[in-house]
C-alpha cells in the first residue's frame, strides 16, 4: 500500500565542485537560478529553465543539485554568508564602542544594503516560505547576535538615553530590519538615500534622544 505522505524533495547538494571549470558551472547555475526565481517565483521555476538560462545541460545541473528545492537551499545559504559579511563592519564598530554618529549609520547602511541586494530573490526566499529551516535559524541567530552587540554598545556608552539596553536593542534591531526590508523593496531612484537618512534619524533619536 502506497504511503499517503508526500515525499519531500532532497535539498542537499549531490557534490561540490573540485575543479575551476566545475566551479564556473556551479556559479553559472546559481546565478541562473537566482534570476529565474526572481522572474517566476519558486512555484513556477523549473530546473529545465534554469539549465537553459545557465547554458548547461540538465544533466550537468543534476550532477550538483537533485531538485530546484536544493537550489533554493543553496541560495539561502549564500544569503546567510552575505548577511554575515555585510554586517561584520557594523558589528566591529559596535564592539569597539564607536560613537553614535559612526555606529548608527554603519548599522543602518549595512542592513539596507543587505536587503537591497536582489530584493526580489529575498522576497522569494522569505515571503514565499521556501527558505529552509537551517537558513532561517542561521539568519535568526545572526539577528540575535547583532541585537546583543547593540545592547552591549548601549550599556557601555554614556551618551545614549535608554533604561533597558537589551530591550532597546531588540526594538531597534526589529524596527531596522523591517524598515530596511521595506525600503529595499520599494526603492526608486533618489528616494533610497533620503529613506536611509530618515531611518538613521529615527534610530538616533530613539537611542540617544537627539538628532
Amino acid at each position: 500500500m502506497a504511503s499517503s505522505r508526500t515525499r519531500r524533495p532532497r535539498v542537499t547538494p549531490r557534490k561540490r565542485p573540485a575543479q575551476a571549470r566545475s566551479r564556473e558551472t556551479v556559479r553559472a547555475v546559481l546565478e541562473a537560478a537566482a534570476r529565474i526565481f526572481e522572474e517566476r517565483g519558486a512555484a513556477a521555476a523549473t530546473t529545465d529553465a534554469i539549465a537553459r538560462r545557465a547554458g548547461v545541460s540538465i544533466g550537468s545541473l543534476y550532477q550538483y543539485w537533485p531538485s530546484k528545492e536544493a537550489l533554493l537551499a543553496e541560495l539561502g545559504a549564500c544569503h546567510v554568508l552575505a548577511a554575515h559579511a555585510a554586517l561584520a563592519p557594523a558589528r566591529e564598530r559596535l564592539a569597539r564602542g564607536a560613537p553614535p554618529d559612526e555606529a548608527i549609520p554603519a548599522l543602518v547602511g549595512a542592513m539596507v544594503d543587505l536587503h537591497a541586494s536582489r530584493p526580489r530573490l529575498h522576497r522569494v526566499l522569505w515571503e514565499d516560505g521556501v527558505l529552509g529551516d537551517d537558513a532561517r535559524h542561521a539568519v535568526a541567530a545572526l539577528h540575535r547576535s547583532v541585537c546583543d552587540a547593540l545592547a552591549r554598545w548601549l550599556a557601555a556608552r554614556h551618551d545614549v538615553d535608554v533604561s533597558d539596553a537589551a530591550l532597546a536593542a531588540r526594538v531597534a534591531c526589529d524596527a531596522l530590519a523591517a524598515l530596511a526590508h521595506g525600503v529595499a523593496l520599494s526603492r526608486r531612484g533618489g528616494a533610497a538615500p533620503r529613506a536611509v537618512r530618515e531611518i538613521e534619524t529615527l534610530l538616533r533619536r530613539y537611542l540617544t534622544g537627539r538628532d
